[in-house]
């Protein structure tokens, strides 16, 4: 089984990753507009957590 995270706040991909069960995160343009960032910024941090 894997477990995929569907968010774009980078916090919480960084709890779950700290848990060590983490495959990977499924985000969306909505998702990353909630958090009032630059889209492309998120995109890139969000690699840099899960790589």
């Amino acid at each position: 089984m894997k477990f995929f995270i569907d968010t774009a706040n980078v916090d919480e991909i960084r709890t779950v990753n700290e848990w060590g069960i983490l495959a990977g995160v499924t985000t969306n343009p909505t998702l990353v507009a909630k958090e009032g960032r630059d889209y492309e910024e998120v995109i890139k941090e969000i690699c840099a957590i899960v790589d």
